[in-house]
């Protein structure tokens, strides 16, 4: 079930160099991990073996959070992946890093941000069957020319829907099917990817698959009602440089004038060797320079959402852009990967639409632990979406 819903006024080889150097032995004499670090760091230094230190980039377990059960990488996938043929633009035969300009550029026209956001709980289980349900929210935050933000009218979208597989054969969970089909509820088979019915039975019949398989489903809901309100965008746009512009957190999943898609996750790696050690070694305010995936549908994992894909209709323009000091910190603090249509190649469109995300890092949304990479008016949605998502689970028996 969708509906349009009033914002409320809310709105390979090691290459040869010095000789590493030995690390002493411990001692049976306490000593602590810190100090153990400081003296090898000092002997790399020493050795002038160049490194990076990522000291301050915290634990992994709260990266990890809320993501469920973490997959081994695929080895295939992954190899794949970087295999897949990309197209260097504005004339570069490899990728290279720019500062990205800072006086010379156009008034900011990003006027507009698209997110969502979901909530999914576990509602019931039949026999080995997890019944799920998720709503998915989603809007457009425009701010006006004196900075004020609110929620475009009609593009506030709530849906709700069942995740449940049709095809277990029980007859309990049957009836539950006919009784929400009867009540005009949307049901989603989680598992409807699955033609083999040898193989739909096998992950049915594992709770812990099934639950999986379902917060995959709850994903894609989102995904379908934020691409909705993008290609509504689209249809609306006016293609001018000069016209207002939207930024999606997140992939830019369709071929639409006047949108840039804003990728926090960098975790899926397109380039390779040194490509890749200059997209982590980025400076604060450069940018790689511009390149675009060929026809990889069938190298990109289907459950990697955050890997870069072309199809047919849609070879966006992607670009990496450093938006904050990372020393100290995880390679990847502070980077995004910019998505834009296929029709923005020129160096000066580029540089023009970095220089517009670059002046969205103040004000900062240090609540947030994304904060690094997270624009303010994207955090200002989030925020407006969780509460219309907790609304509509008031009185949710046993809490949220």
């Amino acid at each position: 079930m969708v509906s349009n819903v009033s914002p409320g006024g809310q709105s390979g080889p090691i290459p040869a160099g010095p000789p590493r150097p030995r690390a002493a032995r411990p001692g049976r004499s306490s000593r602590s991990l810190s100090e153990a670090v400081l003296a090898i760091e000092r002997d790399l230094r020493a050795s002038e073996v160049p490194f990076a230190s990522m000291r301050g980039a915290g634990g992994l377990e709260m990266a990890f959070a809320g993501a469920g059960t973490i997959r081994r990488p695929n080895g295939d996938a992954a190899l794949s992946l970087l295999d897949a043929p990309i197209e260097r633009l504005e004339g570069h035969l490899a990728i290279c890093c720019h500062r990205v300009p800072s006086g010379g550029v156009a008034p900011s026209r990003l006027r507009a941000f698209l997110d969502g956001s979901q909530k999914t709980l576990l509602v019931w289980r039949i026999g080995l069957v997890p019944v799920v349900a998720t709503v998915a929210a989603a809007a457009v935050l425009r701010r006006d020319e004196r900075g004020e933000p609110s929620v475009m009218p009609g593009t506030l979208r709530l849906r709700h829907v069942w995740l449940i597989p049709r095809r277990t054969g029980n007859r309990d969970l049957r009836n539950l099917l006919d009784a929400l089909d009867e009540r005009g509820m949307e049901v989603i088979d989680p598992l409807a990817y699955l033609d083999d019915d040898d193989a739909y039975a096998a992950v049915a019949n594992q709770y812990g698959k099934m639950i999986e398989a379902a917060y995959v489903a709850a994903r894609g809901v989102r995904e379908e009602v934020e691409s909705g309100l993008l290609d509504e965008w689209g249809e609306r746009a006016s293609g001018a440089p000069d016209g207002e512009w939207l930024v999606v957190d997140g992939r830019l999943r369709l071929d639409v004038p006047n949108a840039i898609g804003l990728v926090k996750d960098v975790t899926s790696q397109h380039l390779v060797g040194q490509e890749a050690v200059d997209v982590f070694e980025l400076a604060p305010g450069h940018r790689t320079s511009a390149y675009r995936p060929r026809d990889n549908r069938r190298s990109v994992p289907e459950d990697d959402l955050a890997a870069p894909t072309a199809t047919d209709r849609h070879r966006p323009t992607l670009w990496y852009l450093r938006l904050r000091d990372h020393q100290g910190q995880d390679a990847r603090h502070a980077l995004v990967r910019v998505e834009a249509p296929s029709g923005v190649t020129g160096t000066a469109e580029i540089d023009r639409l970095s220089a517009w995300v670059m002046a969205e890092r103040a004000p900062r949304a240090t609540a947030d632990a994304r904060w690094d990479t997270l624009l303010y008016p994207i955090h200002y949605l989030e925020l407006i979406l969780k509460r219309h998502i907790a609304s509509s689970l008031v009185g949710w028996p046993g809490g949220q």
